[in-house]
């Protein structure tokens, strides 16, 4: 019987996260947040940049400004899951004149923890091309740095893209009314997404 108690003393119990259900939940939770993305505008569908004018117009009537400061999710979320377990646990077996007793003392504790980590930049609407084309350049330094055809090829494309949600952003801008404020969307977070050269 003493053996039997010990051994269920020292058995750990099941973590209830893992890595993987861990990693699920965020990228379910970045899915969920309906991020519209800034990135390639310059080859944007027509789908793409009404979600952008829609989120856009939320934000301006949100803060009742044609140029509202806005937030972009500007880089690579990254995360830490931590998980603890200690447990220790003393048994002790006696006899007394009149019947064998057992006596135990058990300790026990479990931490779990999850943390991410997510570059934010905020600038007004009318920077957000040049805070986009900052974020693809810190991507692409090497890239950049080589003095052949690639290099110029992804600067001119970079340029362009800068060029593209200059166009979108100004054009929001200038005709921004508060009249069609009255039924404005929900607000809708806004992503660079990283561009790998091709």
């Amino acid at each position: 019987m003493a053996v039997a108690f010990l051994t269920g003393c020292s058995a750990r119990p099941q973590v209830a996260t893992t890595i993987p259900q861990a990693m699920a939940s965020i990228q379910d939770s970045l899915a969920r947040s309906g991020a519209v993305s800034v990135s390639h505008a310059a080859s944007w569908t027509p789908e793409q940049a009404t979600r952008f004018e829609q989120d856009v117009q939320a934000v301006q009537c949100s803060q009742q400004r044609s140029d509202p400061v806005v937030g972009v999710l500007a880089g690579t979320v990254t995360g830490t899951l931590s998980v603890q377990f200690t447990q220790g646990a003393q048994a002790t077996v006696g006899a007394l004149t009149t019947a064998p007793t057992i006596g135990a003392e058990l300790s026990g504790s479990r931490t779990r923890g999850q943390s991410l980590t997510v570059p934010l930049s905020y600038a007004p609407l009318s920077s957000l091309p040049d805070v986009e084309m900052s974020r693809q350049i810190g991507y692409e330094t090497e890239l950049l740095a080589q003095n052949d055809d690639a290099r110029h090829q992804e600067a001119a494309r970079l340029i362009q893209d800068r060029e593209a949600l200059r166009t979108h952003v100004v054009d929001l801008i200038e005709h921004w009314h508060a009249d069609q404020c009255i039924q404005h969307g929900t607000l809708m977070p806004l992503v660079g997404e990283r561009i790998y050269p091709r």
